[in-house]
């Protein structure tokens, strides 16, 4: 029962299930819309001026540099493996035009798997995200700041197996991790929010290392 489009998803996740007991984020079915792809404008009436629509601003931005690299190197093969387990694929990049570069970790036997995405495309950061994707999405939160950053998480019901996580890093891009939880754990009811959160958290702080 894999519902993985840009995917996080959390089915035997080794630390992402246990920590804390969180849960993992989400995801969408490939080959259809994602979530993520919500973000991306629908039409070039967008405001000029960043941050807008209720999004807050980002006070420390990291450089663009950070973000214009390969995802696939966004985490350790540690926090990978964490994350997923042993037995996990190769990160394999699955860029999307409209938003950015993704790279995506899976696990064949428990069918969990991890997409993070650089959103870079529409230079307009979590404001494309409040913009486009908060009217749309039933559960849209406002989190804690991650590593000092911006951040909300949104999934489609509270009982929605998948979840995306996205954090501002600057008023023009940001961070996303999306996944889906497994048949376990979303039989156990985990939240499929918590592993994002921890994933993206890992992400952030690999990029202020390299800032």
């Amino acid at each position: 029962m894999k519902r993985v489009l840009v995917t996080l998803a959390v089915g035997s996740l080794a630390v992402l299930a246990t920590a804390c007991s969180t849960e993992d984020g989400q995801a969408e079915p490939q080959g259809s819309p994602t979530a993520e792809a919500s973000s991306a404008p629908a039409s070039s009436g967008a405001p000029s001026e960043l941050p807008h629509s209720g999004a807050p601003a980002v006070h420390n931005p990291l450089p663009e540099s950070v973000v214009s690299g390969d995802p696939c190197q966004a985490l350790t093969p540690e926090q990978v493996k964490t994350a997923l387990g042993d037995g996990v694929s190769q990160g394999q990049r699955s860029d999307v035009e409209e938003l950015g570069a993704r790279c995506r970790w899976s696990h064949s036997s428990n069918q969990s798997a991890i997409t993070v995405g650089f959103q870079t495309e529409t230079g307009q950061g979590l404001s494309a995200v409040y913009a486009n994707t908060q009217p749309r999405m039933p559960v849209f939160n406002e989190i804690d700041p991650i590593e000092g950053y911006p951040a909300v998480e949104f999934k489609e019901s509270d009982t929605d197996p998948m979840c995306t996580t996205m954090v501002g890093i600057a008023d023009e891009y940001a961070i996303s991790v999306s996944g889906t939880l497994g048949a376990d754990a979303e039989q156990e009811g985990k939240d499929s929010c918590k592993p994002g959160q921890q994933v993206a958290s890992w992400v952030v702080a690999n990029l202020k290392a390299q800032s």
